[in-house]
């Protein structure tokens, strides 16, 4: 028996403006991307120290909150700093917002303590600073280059003066997201890391990276400017695992972290980034295969359910009394109950994600409102 349906993951990725691009067709919304602040030109100032944080603050919007401290060896001097963000693309509106992208709310900087003023240019290509001046398009020109494209051939640059002091400095910027979606994805987000090579040290001597999108959340971190789980830890409760994700023409390494409460955390010193950071929260966990020969028709081997609340209303109606006493305890193996019926255990210890607590003591009244409703339904 198969509790949810298989479905199929992809992600094209294509080159643009010195960085990378992140299209979906029609059956996905590529919203936004972050990135890193880089200078406009060449600069003797170092990045000391960067805490990224990833916060999740509803179903579909994240907010990040970027801490730097910068380090200026010499005199005092102003520098054009900017922060590129990609237009949308596949279903989604791309027309720009007041002048910005649309899907780009609450942008604020402040540097030393104090508010920074900033612009947004509209570019079409990566060589968009000459000689101290930005090279901009319109609106409408934007808009036409992209009528005839799955994704628009343009990207938005917000830019402030930063007047850096000798010695450290701090700037601190924060922004609101719409995350991305597909038919394969609840959300998922991209951040570009490796613009911090623009900055005079060429990496970022003490980085953090911490990303809060929940409880009970499931989300998949491709290996991309890391090699291994070194430097990753959840803060809270949860787990970890590295594996191969098999997609429809190849395989990713991933790290998978399923968090019961808390936040996922990486850090690293001297951090050289060679790959961007693609976070992806999909719509179904590898669920696979179906058995008519196993007992009752539940194959305890092969058959897989969601750590995600988000993802148990796509489970199918149980069929017998069997796969309905498992997925009625579905909301306690989350928290880690241990359990006595040798069925139960069978099949929760075949979890990826279970993490047994025998300290756990199930009580309905502290278990979501969500999976509340989602435990009436199952009773109809």
């Amino acid at each position: 028996m198969n509790l949810i349906s298989k479905t199929v993951r992809w992600m094209a990725i294509l080159p643009f403006a010195g960085s990378s691009f992140f299209g979906y067709a029609n059956d996905g919304a590529f919203r936004v991307n972050g990135n890193q602040l880089i200078p406009m030109y060449e600069t003797d100032i170092s990045v000391k120290k960067e805490v990224l944080s990833i916060r999740r603050i509803n179903s579909r919007q994240a907010e990040v909150d970027v801490y730097y401290e910068f380090f200026n060896p010499k005199d005092s001097k102003e520098l054009e700093v900017g922060f590129e963000a990609f237009s949308p693309s596949g279903d989604v509106d791309a027309q720009p917002v007041n002048g910005g992208q649309p899907y780009i709310t609450r942008f604020s900087v402040s540097m030393n303590g104090e508010p920074v003023p900033y612009k947004v240019a509209i570019v079409s290509d990566s060589l968009y600073y000459v000689q101290g001046k930005f090279k901009t398009i319109t609106i409408a020109e934007a808009m036409k280059e992209g009528e005839d494209n799955d994704f628009a051939g343009f990207f938005y640059v917000y830019h402030f003066r930063a007047p850096f002091k000798p010695g450290t400095n701090i700037i601190h910027h924060t922004y609101t997201v719409d995350l991305s979606s597909s038919v394969e994805e609840n959300y998922s987000f991209k951040y570009i890391l490796t613009a911090a090579a623009r900055w005079a040290n060429r990496q970022i001597d003490d980085f953090t990276l911490k990303i809060d999108m929940g409880e009970f959340q499931d989300l998949s971190m491709e290996k991309t400017f890391f090699k291994t789980a070194s430097g990753w830890s959840i803060s809270g409760t949860g787990k970890q695992v590295e594996r191969k994700t098999k997609y429809p023409k190849d395989e990713k390494d991933m790290l998978e972290f399923f968090v019961q409460n808390g936040f996922i955390l990486f850090q690293q010193k001297n951090f050289k980034p060679t790959g961007e950071l693609y976070m992806h929260a999909y719509n179904s966990y590898d669920f696979s295969g179906k058995s008519s020969k196993e007992k009752d028709g539940f194959d305890y081997s092969s058959d897989h359910l969601p750590f995600s609340i988000e993802d148990q209303d796509q489970i199918s109606q149980p069929v017998n009394e069997l796969s309905k006493k498992v997925l009625k305890n579905l909301p306690f193996a989350r928290r880690g109950y241990v359990f006595n019926t040798p069925e139960l255990k069978t099949y929760y210890l075949q979890q990826i994600w279970y993490v047994p607590d025998p300290n756990y003591i199930p009580d309905l009244r502290q278990i979501s409102q969500r999976e509340q409703e989602w435990l009436r339904k199952l009773q109809n």
